[in-house]
């Protein structure tokens, strides 16, 4: 072959294989000619996609992360302070022996327990839905009296109450007796079992410094209360007045339900990364006023007081 022809087929093989390599390895190629040899080459350009791999590193390694879903569960054990009493619903000038003789306010201690569960949905708020329940004793002041018709009067004498009544001795001929009445308690069995659903706040953050913080609550709860008379000798409570007017209620077992709102406020400790421990109070509104079948309508007025643990059940970073 011609050392003229054969070189200028070199040059074309060189051209080729380079034109061959950039199509692979370059992200564009630069149109232009090339003259070898007074031979004149045209190289063609042709588009490529272009890519930034620094770019794409960037948006890999950076991707936005999503804050966890932070719940745990609760469970605290403490008391219930009620305060109850029994009113007749139908004959309000009739009163209760314990209103009759100027009984103070009693409150009765429960046992109380609840149990539940809580979501984070900000850094210092939480919802949290409960089952709280309560058993306890409540008792009322009750009297024997003199069933007679012709009561004149009841007064009230060193905490006893005195009847005062008319005795016909002979025929038209009448006298006063006294009688002091007997004062005893009537027992009841109440419980409660309630369903709040917590929104609680906290008002501080734990730090370095500080392992505890302070909370507030509010609760829409439902409540649901049911009585049962522990006494066994009579199934009557006495309703009176001054003026010698009195009455004999037959009491039945009753059960009411209703709704209201907890208001609380508290403590919560720092134990471990997943455990706390808090202290709680909380008052309830309003009170609750059931009427049953019968003529007696009950009041209950309460509070609780908790102290419970919190734990945390997935990993927070």
């Amino acid at each position: 072959m011609n050392p003229y022809i054969r070189g200028t087929m070199r040059y074309f093989w060189l051209i080729g294989l380079f034109v061959l390599i950039a199509q692979e390895s370059w992200a564009f190629i630069v149109s232009d000619t090339l003259i070898i040899d007074g031979e004149v080459v045209y190289l063609e350009e042709h588009e490529a996609a272009l890519s930034d791999s620094l770019d794409y590193s960037r948006k890999s390694d950076f991707k936005e992360k999503r804050k966890p879903f932070v719940w745990g569960l609760d469970a605290a054990y403490g008391l219930q302070l009620t305060d109850f009493s029994i009113s007749n619903k139908v004959n309000s000038n009739l009163i209760s022996v314990g209103d009759f003789i100027q009984e103070k306010s009693r409150v009765s201690y429960h046992s109380s327990w609840i149990i539940g569960g809580y979501a984070r949905i900000h850094k210092n708020i939480e919802l949290g839905l409960s089952l709280q329940g309560s058993n306890g004793d409540v008792s009322v002041s009750n009297a024997l009296i003199n069933t007679t018709s012709n009561t004149l009067s009841f007064d009230l004498s060193d905490q006893n109450i005195r009847q005062i009544y008319e005795v016909e001795v002979q025929p038209q001929v009448f006298e006063t007796d006294t009688l002091m009445c007997s004062i005893y308690e009537d027992y009841f069995k109440l419980k409660s079992i309630q369903i709040p659903f917590k929104l609680r706040f906290y008002v501080n953050d734990f730090s370095a410094k500080s392992k505890w913080r302070a909370f507030g609550e509010i609760s829409p709860v439902y409540r649901s209360f049911s009585l049962k008379r522990n006494t066994i000798d009579s199934n009557q409570m006495l309703f009176m007045n001054s003026e010698g007017s009195f009455e004999f209620v037959n009491y039945e077992n009753v059960s009411w339900k209703g709704l209201g709102v907890w208001v609380g406020a508290g403590s919560e400790f720092f134990l471990s990364k997943k455990v706390n421990v808090y202290i709680q109070a909380n008052w309830n509104f309003p009170p609750m006023n059931a009427s049953g079948l019968n003529e007696l309508n009950h009041f209950t007025q309460y509070s609780n007081l908790f102290v419970g643990l919190r734990i945390l059940m997935n990993d927070v970073k």
